[in-house]
């Protein structure tokens, strides 16, 4: 598969995932107010997702709410770790940091499609993850991607996020 086709693949995904997530955001938005992110969005959107923000979720008529949204697809196995990523490139000359550095955002939305289709779904207050993450990353396995960047995460598994962050956990169908 060429790497204009996995691209194309993920867009999909992505978009395909977006349409379960609608109904959700509407339910829970104050007077169902949200908006998806995209980089295609122009300017704004661009600045948006150079912070990691995937969603605006409009909390209260005061309050927004900035979320990254992280999907997993079903591979037939059932999942017991988040995977966070440290550097999203690792290639020598063109390093970059991960998500878990730069990222601005209110809460990790982190799911996993499950066999019917449907989301598992970790909302995650990202700002004390990020916290104990960086005193803690050194304790978790390392695994560097074989994608064209070479991104490295760590695999954290959700028993230490929820004992030590907590987290909400959602079945969308």
């Amino acid at each position: 598969q060429s790497e204009y086709g996995a691209e194309l693949g993920k867009f999909q995904f992505a978009e395909q995932q977006r349409k379960l997530l609608k109904p959700f955001y509407k339910k829970y938005a104050y007077e169902g107010r949200y908006v998806f992110i995209n980089k295609e969005s122009g300017i704004l959107g661009k600045e948006l997702q150079n912070r990691a923000i995937d969603t605006i979720f409009q909390k209260d008529d005061k309050k927004e709410i900035y979320i990254e949204e992280k999907i997993v697809r079903w591979k037939g196995k059932k999942y017991t770790a988040f995977t966070l990523e440290t550097q999203s490139c690792t290639i020598p000359g063109r390093e970059k940091d991960g998500w878990m550095k730069y990222g601005e955002f209110d809460y990790l939305l982190y799911g996993f499609q499950q066999a019917n289709q449907s989301l598992e779904v970790y909302i995650i207050p990202f700002q004390m993850l990020k916290r104990w993450f960086w005193q803690n990353y050194k304790l978790f396995p390392e695994t560097i991607t074989e994608q064209i960047n070479k991104t490295a995460c760590r695999i954290i598994p959700i028993s230490e996020v929820k004992e030590a962050v907590g987290y909400k956990k959602i079945k969308i169908q």
